[in-house]
């Protein structure tokens, strides 16, 4: 059983090794990788920049939800 664990355990690793080394290999696959990265890097500094901005216009659309809802039910 043990023998059987060892074995299962030493593929797996090769194949994670595998893995990194083809990722690595893979210049496009590092610069998609990258240019994700950056792109939600920016997308939450936006948000942080812009979050007075955003916290009222939720606000605002739920307080309009709110509203409507209470005429639905006149």
């Amino acid at each position: 059983m043990a023998s059987w664990i060892d074995n299962k355990y030493i593929g797996l690793k090769i194949r994670i090794q595998k893995f990194a080394e083809e990722f690595v290999k893979e210049e496009q696959g590092v610069s998609a990788f990258i240019a994700t990265v950056l792109l939600i890097l920016i997308v939450v500094l936006l948000c942080a920049l812009f979050w007075k901005n955003i916290s009222e216009w939720f606000t605002g659309m739920w307080s309009n939800i709110v509203d409507t809802g209470n005429e639905i039910h006149t």
